[in-house]
């Protein structure tokens, strides 16, 4: 069953204020001033959901925020595991230890995403060009790769969230589906774009445009 608008504003809601105040007291980031692109890349992950797996977020959300936990900022602390390791010791008080099922489950869904976008990036190397590097491998402490941005968040769920978000990929795939595909098409209409085949044909006529000028 698709997610409602009504569950998906609720969480992005909460999460914006997550967002907005990670690192308070300091200098905001641009993007975190900046609302319409993150509610609309926020939408484009959970539209790509179903409402089981939706409605299980909006409670560890709201868990989170009645708790005074930001689970935004837990995400990037568990990125730099990867990107920043002797910032992420600094800072690993401030995050939950990751226990073994959810350890599991945050892998097994990783490496179906990463999988899948790999994949896309074959597909439609252009929409493709300006994202995340792919492999954990090529993290540094500028650039965090889809695998690594991936299992952080994954690791800011509950576990009752993951095994409802693994079974819906899990679904998905039985169809013939790419979850990855859907959110990226799904964020793709934030830019007015309805599917990957008509945004990869209109970067490809500007490059060509470019490329004659």
């Amino acid at each position: 069953m698709k997610p409602e608008k009504e569950t998906i504003d609720a969480i992005i809601r909460l999460e914006w204020k997550m967002f907005h105040s990670v690192n308070e007291g300091s200098e905001l980031a641009w993007c975190q001033n900046d609302y319409d692109t993150f509610a609309g890349m926020r939408r484009g992950q959970y539209e790509s959901w179903d409402e089981r797996t939706c409605r299980s977020y909006l409670q560890d959300v709201e868990e989170a925020a009645a708790a005074g936990e930001n689970l935004a900022e837990q995400k990037y602390i568990y990125m730099m595991r990867s990107t920043a390791p002797e910032d992420f010791e600094k800072l690993s008080d401030r995050v939950k230890p990751i226990d073994c099922e959810k350890n599991t489950l945050a892998e097994q869904i990783t490496d179906k995403l990463v999988e899948q976008t790999a994949v896309l990036r074959q597909q439609f190397p252009l929409v493709s060009s300006t994202g995340r590097p792919l492999r954990s491998s090529e993290d540094t402490p500028e650039y965090t790769s889809v695998e690594t941005y991936q299992r952080s968040e994954l690791y800011t769920y509950s576990n009752r969230t993951l095994r409802a978000l693994y079974a819906w990929l899990m679904e998905l795939e039985k169809e013939g589906v790419s979850l990855a595909r859907l959110l990226q098409e799904n964020t793709l209409h934030y830019y007015g774009f309805q599917t990957m085949e008509e945004a990869e044909a209109h970067l490809r006529s500007r490059r060509n445009r470019q490329e004659l000028n």
